[in-house]
């Protein structure tokens, strides 16, 4: 694991140092909490525009609010290419690519806290470019219909599924959508590459078929007749991903290759059936998830390609067996020991608030289930990582800074350089324009804020985000970022704004003293009204010292040498940064 860099870490703490009147030799205490953690943040607004940002992502003629409301949309000609239409659905990321294994299990993760605790969900607009008015219907399956629609399409009569629009001649360009749609890129052709599958690609496949049979539950209440259809659909993708099951890449080179090294279908299959269950009610879709539950693992990351948890989850709630609740308990305890001093789980540095807004999700389904304060703390303190609870993480991402773009509660800003063509907007001179941003962020205007987009994240723990149009680590925006995040959202806007659910909230802790003894050099005293779980970690997330703390405690940190340091309590949002010269 990398190191945090001592230089850059200097130049954000002098901020802080400014506000202490008196330094003091040895171990210097920064009395500023990690970002304002008893701020109140506004879930609803978070879950309102990251549930709007699909529209952003939306391809073809669907009325997206990032074209121009007179032009008709582009990539209208997908599909033409096998002589049927393949338009619209939802683009990957800021290029134009529309796959199965991101797309379908987005609109799965998206729909599924709607499924789980629908009450937090608003009605705020209409499905045209995703404003007002009101249509009855909850935003977010307006939103996700866009792509079941498509993967509707994907279906077709004679026993093939389309699961892949379009290539790396869609991801290597930085036009805004209509330009780069009218662009001969394939054989002096704008007609994009359709790839298709007849049997296998259950990954894939499979998501697709968990997407549609959970939007078909979901839609029921408002149109009888799209759930059926939905309902068929899920159905075909079972079938055909049933036919000789394999695991399958995107079609783009070696993008993902990880897919076929380190994941499988029987999640995404697992997941399916369980919900196909309960679309249709036929015994023999639960068995299938039964089974392919058996094959399924309690110890990968949860994200796309791995949705192990979703089907543990399904089935407990089908069954009552407590096996698979145990299952979600074990990942649930392991991403504890995975957070982060300054406040969340950093498991991978490309995406890594994707991967926590995933670990919020899955602590949020076990704290509903077992009423566990660890874990709803858990899910919080994520959440409010993302959303700006937090000290300084770089010069791009200073205190109280959101990663989600247009929310700004603690105003601490937002990211404004997304890499994202659309967002970009510019219809001549991409790469010229797009190096010009890159080396002077801000100095050539965006078309678009992409309002409610979650950014990939820091690229260490706790350190090194950079918010520039360059980077494509840092600052990607995906479907597939927002979705689980979106859910968590809205469970905690359920306990904390919309209902008055019962639950056992964690109370941070107050009163807690932490100071320097002079008489001996490497050690501070902790005094506090009570008890509590503390640890002391390194910038990089590792853990030194650890122990329950009843009103009085000496540690001593010599050994570990002069740095700095993080003091935290386990249970709450609360902690101090150390500094030990």
């Amino acid at each position: 694991m990398k190191k945090l860099n001592l230089q850059t870490l200097c130049n954000g703490l002098r901020l802080n140092f400014y506000s202490i009147p008196v330094l003091i030799p040895g171990i210097v205490m920064l009395f500023s909490s990690l970002g304002s953690i008893s701020a109140q943040h506004n879930y609803a607004k978070a879950l309102h525009i990251s549930t709007r940002f699909l529209g952003a992502q939306r391809s073809g003629n669907t009325q997206s609010w990032i074209l121009p409301e007179n032009t008709a949309g582009a990539f209208t000609s997908d599909g033409e290419a096998v002589g049927c239409d393949l338009s619209g659905g939802w683009n990957d990321c800021g290029d134009y690519i529309k796959f199965h294994v991101t797309g379908s299990y987005a609109a799965l993760l998206y729909l599924y806290g709607y499924d789980k605790w629908p009450e937090a969900y608003a009605d705020n607009y209409s499905p045209a470019y995703s404003k007002g008015p009101s249509n009855g219907i909850p935003d977010v399956l307006d939103e996700v219909k866009i792509q079941t629609d498509f993967l509707i399409k994907c279906a077709s009569a004679d026993g093939i599924i389309y699961w892949q629009v379009a290539n790396e001649k869609d991801h290597n360009n930085f036009f805004e959508p209509i330009t780069q749609s009218k662009r001969k890129l394939y054989n002096n052709s704008t007609l994009r590459p359709v790839y298709t599958a007849s049997e296998g690609h259950s990954n894939a496949l499979g998501a697709g078929s968990a997407a549609l049979a959970l939007m078909s539950v979901l839609y029921q209440p408002y149109d009888a007749q799209y759930a059926a259809t939905c309902r068929s659909a899920a159905i075909k993708y079972f079938d055909i991903a049933s036919i000789n099951p394999s695991t399958s890449n995107d079609a783009t080179s070696s993008s993902y290759d990880w897919l076929k090294k380190y994941s499988d279908y029987y999640d995404e299959m697992g997941s399916a059936a369980a919900l196909l269950y309960r679309a249709t009610g036929e015994t023999k879709y639960l068995d299938k998830a039964e089974q392919y539950a058996e094959k399924a693992s309690a110890y990968r990351d949860f994200m796309y390609g791995n949705i192990d948890y979703i089907l543990f989850y399904e089935l407990y709630k089908i069954t009552g067996s407590a096996k698979y609740l145990n299952k979600i308990k074990t990942r649930v305890d392991y991403n504890h020991t995975k957070m982060t001093p300054c406040g969340y789980i950093h498991l991978t540095n490309w995406g890594s608030l994707r991967d926590a807004g995933n670990a919020a999700l899955l602590a949020a389904l076990y704290h509903k289930e077992t009423g566990d304060a660890k874990a709803y703390s858990f899910a919080k303190r994520n959440i409010d990582f993302i959303l700006g609870t937090h000290d300084f993480i770089s010069a791009d991402a200073p205190a109280n800074f959101s990663f989600l773009i247009g929310y700004n509660e603690l105003g601490g800003g937002y990211p404004k350089y997304p890499h994202h063509a659309a967002a970009f907007g510019k219809s001549t001179n991409d790469w010229t324009l797009f190096t010009n941003e890159g080396k002077k962020p801000g100095s050539v205007p965006y078309a678009y804020e992409l309002t409610g987009a979650l950014a990939g994240g820091p690229e260490e723990p706790c350190a090194k985000f950079t918010d520039n149009i360059t980077n494509y680590v840092s600052s990607e925006y995906c479907i597939y970022y927002n979705a689980a995040f979106n859910s968590a959202v809205a469970y905690l806007h359920k306990v904390e704004e919309h209902t008055s659910t019962n639950v056992e909230k964690v109370e941070n802790v107050q009163n807690i003293n932490v100071f320097p003894i002079p008489a001996q050099n490497g050690q501070f005293s902790i005094t506090l009204d009570g008890s509590a779980t503390l640890a002391l970690a390194g910038i990089d997330g590792k853990e030194i010292w650890s122990g329950h703390v009843y009103r009085h405690q000496v540690v001593n940190i010599e050994k570990s040498g002069k740095g700095v340091y993080v003091l935290f309590d386990k249970n709450s949002g609360w902690s101090r940064k150390i500094v030990l010269q």
